[in-house]
């Protein structure tokens, strides 16, 4: 991002209901993760950030500028991942978490009070 725009990139935190179904009736930062309960595959995902929060970010809504960005941020990452230069995450570090916790495809259900 800031070899795009010149700026860092802003992170925000997930929380671990953030990545369970969303009918679960969880507070929740936010449906970033949401992909990741419906299918076993990779899912990445992208938030749209700014400084100062506006009305039209409330209603998924971005200014053509923001979403310009975001594109070439996409564009830049397919290229540099497909190339080897860039990874999603680190294999021995995922190993070792589903080493010592498993795999949490368990939460990609509606849980144990809806079954």
């Amino acid at each position: 991002m800031r070899n795009l725009t010149g700026k860092l990139l802003a992170v925000a935190p997930i929380a671990a209901q953030d990545i369970t179904f969303y009918n679960n009736r969880t507070y929740r930062n936010n449906s970033l993760m949401q992909p990741a309960t419906a299918i076993f595959a990779l899912v990445v995902g992208i938030a749209a950030t700014i400084a100062i929060p506006l009305a039209s970010y409330g209603t998924s809504a971005g200014s053509i500028v923001d979403l310009k960005i975001a594109a070439r941020f996409y564009i830049k990452v397919a290229k540099d991942f497909n190339t080897g230069r860039c990874k999603f995450y680190d294999e021995k570090e995922f190993a070792h978490l589903v080493s010592l916790y498993g795999s949490i495809r368990h939460l990609q259900i509606l849980g144990r009070k809806a079954l």
